[in-house]
């Protein structure tokens, strides 16, 4: 094998330096530029909204998809604690025994909810109310034809009710009794994705990644 000397061995050794150093920089940068976008997704990691309606099972009847509905007025019903609506299915699996929704309350107190319509659900039938919001419809049960139909308007709720969070609602019915769940409130349309936790504002220290 041959081996270099003088002039020519120095210029190999530059060259494989010169390699090396670049090597570094690159795996730096790409270092440097994951840490960075991991850090985005580790603070929008918390904001998804609540997408799904609740559920609960009391004696024979089945709750599902128990939500408040985004109102088509946007955040000013929020602001008003209302008007806004309820939606949810409720199935009675008795093979003989019809209960009835009596109501649902607030439960720390706050807020109004209205009923109108029949409540009584027959046996091996459903309750349904309203209509499930825009990020409710792909987990919703279907829509039966045999299914009586009500609504249920909450009011006067503006210091509980938040887009995205839940409310503690309790459903009172008069065989089966009452159950409180954590309802889902619809945020709508998916808020937009933030670098930064919202309502927190960074310091400028002249530099980023």
């Amino acid at each position: 094998m041959e081996r270099e000397f003088g002039p020519a061995r120095n210029v190999r050794r530059r060259r494989v330096a010169s390699a090396i150093a670049v090597g570094a920089i690159a795996t730096g940068l790409a270092l440097g530029t994951t840490a960075c976008g991991a850090g985005q997704t580790s603070q929008t990691a918390n904001q998804a909204s609540a997408v799904n309606g609740n559920s609960a099972t009391v004696g024979p009847l089945a709750l599902r998809d128990v939500a408040v509905v985004f109102p088509e007025s946007g955040d000013v019903a929020f602001a008003n604690g209302g008007p806004l609506e309820m939606s949810f299915l409720i199935s009675n699996t008795s093979p003989d025994v019809a209960d009835k929704l009596e109501s649902i309350e607030f439960a720390n107190g706050d807020g109004k909810v209205t009923i109108d319509g029949p409540t009584e659900i027959p046996a091996t039938k459903s309750l349904r109310a309203g209509t499930p919001g825009l990020l409710l419809t792909t987990s919703a049960e279907p829509e039966d034809p045999s299914e009586k139909r009500i609504t249920v308007t909450i009011t006067g709720a503006a210091k509980t009710i938040t887009p995205g969070l839940t409310v503690p609602l309790t459903f009172d019915f008069q065989q089966a009794g009452e159950t409180t769940l954590n309802v889902p409130v619809d945020a709508g349309p998916l808020l937009p994705r933030q670098d930064k936790a919202r309502g927190v504002v960074e310091e400028d220290h002249g530099g980023g990644h």
